[in-house]
């Protein structure tokens, strides 16, 4: 491990750093959250340092705090919101988001974290359409534990493949958190149809009634 890196890694300032990165990304989506723990990652398997509980803890609680206040953002916008529903599509949009988020709305919102955007919209969508703030509480918990200990692990497995080799280590594990990525827009694909397929045929009615 090159010795800059070390002293990156031995810093008390990276946990800081992993929480407010991860904690941004809910409201600023081009934040690299990800990113970030999977090369803390890399380099706990080269140093030990940073530890990886203190890692997974310290991205878990910045991406949960995050997603709160995307939450209760949208929430205070619920009215202004619903205000300006004037346009036909516009309030099926809403009404589909709304059936999609309470009938399936812990498969999403544990899983569209792994999509470009999808976790800072989500969050945002359930706080405006109304979702219950004690599931979308208990779903963003499980969440961001299991998206955290996801990328820390992929970050130091890579670590560990490439000893001495971080940059190749993060390259493998950047592979691999884009197949986790791909295989969590497979998932959604297949377990959420029945909601697709209800909001067309809703929509199929609404064209036929005006």
């Amino acid at each position: 491990m090159p010795h800059y890196l070390d002293t990156v890694a031995a810093s008390p300032w990276v946990l800081a750093v992993v929480f407010v990165v991860a904690g941004l990304d809910a409201l600023l989506p081009f934040m690299p959250s990800e990113s970030t723990v999977v090369a803390c990652g890399v380099a706990a398997a080269g140093t030990g340092r940073p530890h990886l509980v203190l890692l997974i803890a310290a991205a878990s609680a910045g991406a949960y705090l995050g997603d709160q206040a995307s939450f209760r953002i949208g929430r205070r916008s619920t009215g202004s919101v619903e205000a300006r529903l004037s346009h036909r599509r516009a309030k099926a949009l809403h009404a589909w988001v709304q059936r999609l988020l309470h009938s399936r709305g812990g498969l999403v919102i544990v899983f569209a974290r792994y999509l470009p955007g999808g976790r800072s919209t989500t969050a945002l969508a359930a706080g405006i359409v109304g979702y219950p703030p004690v599931r979308f509480h208990w779903y963003t918990a499980v969440g961001v534990v299991l998206w955290a200990i996801e990328a820390a692990l992929i970050g130091y497995l890579g670590g560990a493949v490439f000893a001495g080799h971080p940059i190749m280590g993060f390259l493998l594990a950047g592979a691999v958190a884009l197949a986790v990525s791909a295989l969590a827009v497979l998932i959604q694909h297949v377990f959420a149809p029945a909601a697709e397929d209800e909001t067309a045929s809703d929509e199929v009615e609404r064209v036929t009634a005006s």
